[in-house]
């Protein structure tokens, strides 16, 4: 058994998908993929049929207001009231439509050259990280770096941040306002505020009238949810709370370090689709290959000491290196 929220994986390897959803629990015998489109399906014609079985109960109904005063139809009034007593209803699924809508702020405008890089890198002590990195990220574009774990992805980014000190220039272009998701954003929230204090902390200006808006687009709806102390939201919880954070503040390059890894898949479309539309530039580092796909047009593959661009989407990329997923280049 296994709970997952990477779509490719679990496509590969379950034959089962059993949905918990709303309440209930539905249980189909095909793998993810098949699920999503038995599921579509199963609604339209469960839909149908209540539509048929509406439009039949109003006749009946109609039937007997017309009729029920009638000598000569009394039998069959009362076989129709007794019909409409005894019938048992069509129920559609009920679907989770608590989406989310997201729309970053829009970005104040950079310089052309948001990030260069010459012969940049990073040793500790003996151990290089990488070397040699020479890179230009432009205004407006999307990047991915991907790459085994601990060949320098997060390094690299610590490096843009200013964390840590490293080899060669790092330039950061005009007016270039970071904003910066890592995998430990979730653990530096304050564990003792609520929800709502966290963004009310935050947000400036127009926004605060909005707080309540933006926790109900990221799932914490409703007066409770909104009042739950840090310390007791689980993963994905603080993650998604990291993640308003982030959006309050209108930014222009946006670093990304794994931010799916607490997101469940329909959170992760609905972000992707903000980072599509997001105008400023943006550097994710990811090995979600459906996250990317369609996301970035740039990938900085990491490995061997070495960071080397290729001007291409995430799949364009995997098919130069004849592979399935992102996860092969640990191998």
């Amino acid at each position: 058994i296994v709970i997952s929220h990477d779509r490719k994986f679990v496509d590969n390897i379950t034959t089962r998908t059993i949905e918990v959803t709303m309440g209930r629990i539905y249980d189909y015998k095909v793998n993810y993929s098949q699920y999503l489109i038995l599921r579509k399906e199963r609604r339209e014609q469960q839909m149908k049929q209540y539509e048929e079985q509406q439009k039949m109960i109003q006749e009946t109904k109609d039937f007997i207001e017309r009729f029920k005063g009638t000598y000569s139809k009394t039998l069959q009034v009362q076989s129709r009231v007794k019909m409409l007593e005894k019938l048992e209803l069509v129920e559609v699924d009920e679907e989770d439509t608590s989406a989310l809508r997201l729309k970053f702020p829009p970005s104040p405008r950079s310089g052309n050259y948001p990030v260069i890089m010459d012969r940049v890198g990073k040793t500790y002590g003996d151990h290089v990280v990488f070397k040699d990195a020479s890179l230009t990220i432009e205004r407006g574009d999307k990047a991915a770096f991907v790459g085994k774990n601990g060949e320098g992805k997060s390094t690299l980014v610590k490096c843009i941040m200013r964390e840590i000190e490293h080899e060669g220039t790092l330039t950061l272009g005009h007016n270039v306002q970071i904003g910066y998701f890592a995998q430990n954003q979730a653990s530096l929230l304050d564990e003792n505020l609520t929800v709502f204090q966290t963004i009310d902390d935050v947000a400036k200006g127009e926004i605060r009238n909005k707080i309540r808006d933006l926790l109900g687009a990221f799932m914490f709806g409703g007066p409770e949810a909104s009042m739950k102390k840090v310390k007791v939201l689980s993963g994905g919880e603080r993650t998604r709370l990291s993640m308003i954070k982030l959006l309050l503040e209108p930014v222009n390059l946006l670093i990304l370090d794994e931010p799916t890894n607490h997101l469940d898949m329909k959170t992760k479309d609905i972000l992707k689709q903000a980072l599509v539309d997001f105008d400023g530039t943006l550097i994710v580092v990811s090995h979600d290959r459906d996250f990317l796909d369609g996301l970035v047009t740039k990938v900085y593959e990491f490995g061997n000491k070495k960071v080397k661009e290729h001007l291409c989407g995430i799949y364009e990329f995997l098919e130069t290196k004849k592979m399935e997923s992102l996860q092969e280049l640990e191998k």
